[in-house]
């Protein structure tokens, strides 16, 4: 260990809890700037305490051998520094892949060894439930259907509870419903509660909407608001909570139920076109979906600087306590994949800025099941109106990318027409599969673009083009019946 600089620190220990030296200490190992060996040898003969912070401070640092070594030492006798640590670190580096490669098989090998049903295999398995892993939700699922025969096992059953719905495996949605709703411990109750909510869009939505209206009148007030939230932040959310208007709710809950019932501002982000001109269509459905709403309505095209919101639109925003980001975006592009994100983190930042008020951003439009669906009956009824006119097609812009590659493979099942990648400018080039022959074609696009306009040039009998979809008066009603529904 001689020459290393910094590498005395793991024998002459740690500054006492709380000093300047130790908070000190603890930075330079989490910055790489002290060498790791040292201290993971010290950890692992036990001359060196395996203090909370400590561990904190090098779990992002440690790489497989590293923390087997650890485990297998005098470190991982007792899971709970481990645990108190983990619950520090894990939120944030758990999805890390260098992070799951360095820990997962550690913490399944650890927590297997463990005596079965014992409090350490417990707590092993509240660190491995931080990780994504079918390993790790079938641990969870046979603890948690144990505990719930076991009374005495209340505290340790609530703890896995919400790691269960973090796993979020679809069926999981069967084992923490019933767990919300069963009289029983109310801290139970909660963390099955919080389980759901962590996993909220994975589960089927018929038992999941039933089993949150009756939660809304539950006697716990936490249970009841808390379920309210929840069924707000649902597809057709409206529906759901107008009806709870009609039930005896605790006036606490009753009250935020029509905060809930406000419908939030809407910022519609759209494409654009060259200069930040919006098409007309874009621009009327935005005016109807204001007068449906009732709410402020915003557009803010990616080819322009974002837009100001009056004084009106902040109002809104705060009554409703929220603002909703909607991408009009149809492909998983580099739009939805890098722009996305950054102007929801400007818009939070803005809202942050008026008051309390939350964002909500929506997935991208081309992933919504319901347009999905209302694109593949308008495909089948048009390619009935003509069953001699020859294939189908769907016409995107070339993308890139495994995303991408399963999002329209995806969305050629659900439509049972291919998609093709076509050149905006020239969409009839050689080699496409639709360049002779009757065929229908439809431009994935909502509002005129370059593509609909080439292909309106160039395309003539016997192939028949389908308009942009906000042309469509079906498909344009689908679309603002799901934007009048938004919360």
């Amino acid at each position: 260990m001689v020459g290393h600089p910094g590498a005395s620190e793991a024998f002459s220990g740690l500054a006492p809890p709380g000093s300047a030296e130790r908070w000190s200490q603890l930075q330079r190992l989490r910055r790489e700037s002290v060498p790791l060996q040292p201290w993971i040898e010290a950890l692992a003969r036990g001359t060196l305490p395996a203090a909370a912070d400590l561990l904190a401070a090098l779990w992002a640092r440690m790489d497989r051998p590293a923390v087997e070594r650890l485990l297998g030492g005098a470190a991982g006798a007792e899971p709970a520094p481990w645990l108190e640590a983990g619950r520090l670190e894990l939120p944030a580096l758990a999805a890390q892949p260098s992070v799951g490669q360095a820990w997962l098989e550690p913490l399944l090998q650890r927590q297997a060894a463990a005596p079965h049903a014992s409090g350490a295999a417990r707590a092993w398995l509240q660190l491995l439930g931080h990780f994504r892993d079918p390993r790790a939700a079938a641990r969870l699922r046979r603890a948690i259907a144990e505990g719930a025969s076991m009374p005495q096992a209340d505290d340790a059953l609530a703890s896995l509870l919400p790691l269960l719905g973090q796993q979020r495996d679809p069926q999981d949605g069967a084992l923490l419903l019933p767990l919300a709703l069963a009289p029983g411990p109310l801290a139970r109750r909660r963390a099955a509660l919080e389980g759901l909510a962590l996993g909220l869009s994975c589960w089927p939505p018929g038992p999941l909407v039933a089993g949150l209206e009756t939660l809304t009148t539950d006697l716990d007030p936490h249970l009841a608001s808390t379920a309210v939230d929840l069924l707000a932040r649902l597809p057709q959310a409206r529906r759901s909570l107008r009806r709870l208007l009609n039930e005896p709710l605790d006036p606490a809950v009753r009250a935020r139920l029509r905060r809930r019932l406000l419908p939030t501002p809407l910022v519609l982000l759209v494409h654009g076109r060259e200069g930040g001109a919006i098409p007309a269509e874009l621009q009327h459905l935005a005016a109807d979906l204001a007068q449906r709403r009732q709410a402020p309505v915003l557009l803010q095209a990616l080819t322009a600087a974002p837009p100001e919101p009056d004084a009106a639109f902040w109002r809104a925003a705060r009554r409703a306590a929220g603002l909703s980001l909607v991408p009009l975006l149809l492909l998983p592009g580099g739009h939805v994949r890098r722009d996305l994100p950054a102007l929801a983190a400007a818009w939070r930042t803005r809202a942050a800025a008026e008051g309390p008020i939350a964002l909500r951003r929506l997935p991208f439009l081309g992933a919504w099941p319901r347009l999905q669906r209302a694109l593949a009956q308008e495909l089948a009824r048009q390619r009935g109106l003509a069953a001699a006119e020859g294939p189908a097609y769907w016409l995107h812009h070339p993308l890139e990318g495994p995303l991408a590659r399963r999002f329209l493979a995806h969305l050629a099942a659900v439509t049972r027409c291919p998609g093709v990648a076509t050149p905006y400018g020239s969409p009839l080039a050689p080699g496409q599969p639709f360049a002779s022959g009757p065929c229908l074609l439809l431009p994935l696009t909502l509002a005129a673009n370059r593509l609909s306009e080439s292909l309106g040039r160039q395309a003539r009998p016997p192939l028949r083009v389908l308009p942009p979809l906000l042309e469509n008066p079906a498909l344009r009603e689908v679309l603002l019946q799901a934007l009048t529904a938004l919360p």
